[in-house]
């Protein structure tokens, strides 16, 4: 059985099993792909920017040092398709290895995000096209953006871009935007130009994403752009633990300020969670390690009660 079991391989997975390494503890990491979205073009703008990401070279760091020969860090090429909550941990039950025995476990899988299905969005991701507004915000200086959804996630990006953007195309199909603070200082910003009950027809270009051409009421439009960013909302991987009680309706796992579950030895941490704000990589990384402070803490007082019995 193992101390601690790390399900991901994302920023967040890195930074947990990496300060699982650094306590000794005799833990485990399962993943598909080591570094999650960083590595994914969907979540890209320009491919020549990307090493540019605040926290990028960061987690390239943490792959090193918990991909070096460790006999208190195992790695399981492999996915867990479900946690059982047993007498003295959990069962994670994966589709090559069988079910594997822990003492804790932190759920660190990530989410996607919700993809725009129209024509031209396949061709162009990564080409002056992507899914993650606030990874790329500090990078519009002087250019002409499309914004297409109506998130928390998109106002804030759009804020942190109205200093630097020249125009901010935001595209919605609802009538009207929610009522906050943020959006109330927004509709007061001459660089934005909201555009309510619309629907995104067609994006176009040729070697990076140009024009955005839009459906309202009658009439066609065709914005010309720099960059255009879609923000539909994330869908987080977490069908494996479903049945546990432990989600919000949106599926996210539910955490304390402790990035602990409603389960004893349970965690979660990163964008699979209801914690924190954003894909942001350096987020992730340090709510990574908060969990797994958290599930230290955890096994040492079940050690404790051990050897005390």
């Amino acid at each position: 059985m193992y101390d601690l079991m790390v399900v991901g391989g994302g920023p967040a997975a890195l930074a947990a099993a990496f300060y699982a390494q650094s306590k000794r503890l005799n833990a485990a990491i399962i993943y598909d792909e080591l570094g999650g979205k960083t590595t994914w073009q969907h979540n890209r703008i320009n491919d020549e920017e990307v090493n540019d990401l605040p926290g990028n070279e960061i987690v390239e760091q943490l792959i090193k040092r918990v991909s070096q020969p460790d006999a208190h860090l195992a790695h399981i090429h492999d996915r867990a398709n479900e946690i059982i909550p047993t007498d003295k941990g959990f069962a994670v039950t994966t589709e090559r290895h069988g079910r594997i025995y822990s003492r804790a476990v932190i759920i660190a899988t990530g989410a996607n995000p919700k993809r725009l299905d129209v024509p031209g969005v396949q061709h162009l991701l990564g080409q002056g096209l992507g899914y993650s507004l606030t990874t790329f915000a500090h990078q519009v200086s002087g250019q002409r953006v499309a914004v297409i959804g109506a998130t928390p996630r998109t106002f804030r990006g759009i804020a942190e871009m109205l200093g630097t953007a020249q125009h901010i195309y935001l595209i919605t199909p609802y009538a009207s935007l929610p009522e906050s603070s943020i959006t109330l200082a927004l509709h007061r910003s001459a660089q934005l130009e909201v555009l309510t009950n619309a629907k995104v027809r067609d994006i176009l270009g040729f070697n990076s994403a140009k024009c955005v051409v839009i459906e309202r009421g009658e009439e066609i439009k065709q914005l010309q752009v720099d960059r255009v960013f879609v923000d539909l909302g994330l869908q987080p991987n977490t069908r494996f633990v479903q049945e546990l009680g432990i989600t919000d309706p949106d599926g996210f796992v539910i955490v304390d300020e402790f990035n602990a579950t409603s389960i004893r030895g349970l965690y979660g941490a990163g964008d699979v969670t209801t914690s924190i704000f954003g894909e942001q990589v350096l987020i992730a990384i340090g709510d990574g390690v908060r969990a797994a402070v958290s599930a230290y803490e955890y096994i040492l007082t079940e050690q404790l009660h051990e050897v005390a019995a």
